[in-house]
């Protein structure tokens, strides 16, 4: 991940985190990374004051923030859209001028608009996506490898962009108690296999670097 104050356009890609998953044993016996909603909740709201410190009456933002809501087409299904689950969970509420896109299948491109609007709002140029939500090895993983397929972030130019999971605000479970795989051996496996597909960062370095931005356009401003 780069640590230049540059700022590329860039956007916060949040993955399901929805009511669905709060329940403790629905989605397996036990879940990785405790510090998950510790996580977004931390980097969410920075990543807003980094949009309102880069937004003025004549510039629009370089950054975006991107929700997407699993839309479940089966009735059952805790996140079917006529579901409590289906809610975004209290910390990750979009605010009303941000995007939300609904998926019904584990990627995040596939039957939506994602890609035609990231490739607007980087215009051309070579861009940043970060990704966080749920699950690391289910719509997160396959989100970030079609990321990485795309080429949404590269530059018409050829010039590579940048997908980066932030891998501790990211969470997974483990399937059964009979697996030998416990889920923070399944989160860290996914983890490791999708460096073929994007960088990874983690939770306080990204901060770090968003809250140098903050402090660039601050002084700018």
């Amino acid at each position: 991940m780069s640590t230049s104050n540059q700022q590329p356009s860039t956007a916060l890609l949040l993955i399901d985190i929805q009511d669905g998953f709060t329940h403790p044993t629905h989605w397996g016996p036990s879940r990785s990374n405790p510090s998950f909603e510790a996580n977004i909740k931390s980097l969410l709201p920075i990543y807003r004051e980094l949009i309102s410190s880069t937004t003025s009456r004549t510039q629009t933002s370089p950054h975006k923030i991107i929700h997407v809501a699993h839309a479940s087409k089966s009735a059952q299904s805790t996140l079917h859209p006529s579901k409590p689950g289906f809610a975004f969970q209290s910390f990750a509420t979009p605010l009303p001028d941000e995007l939300v896109i609904a998926k019904n299948v584990n990627s995040a491109f596939i039957g939506t608009d994602l890609e035609n609007l990231l490739r607007q709002h980087f215009d051309g140029a070579p861009g940043t996506l970060w990704v966080v939500g749920l699950t690391t090895d289910h719509c997160v993983s396959t989100s970030v490898r079609m990321a990485g397929n795309l080429g949404v972030c590269d530059g018409l130019n050829g010039e590579k962009g940048d997908v980066i999971l932030v891998e501790n605000a990211t969470a997974c479970w483990k399937k059964s108690e009979d697996t030998l795989f416990d889920a923070e051996m399944i989160h860290a496996v996914h983890v490791d296999s999708l460096k073929e597909f994007a960088n990874i960062a983690k939770t306080g370095e990204v901060e770090k670097l968003w809250k140098e931005w903050i402090s660039d356009a601050n002084q700018r401003s």
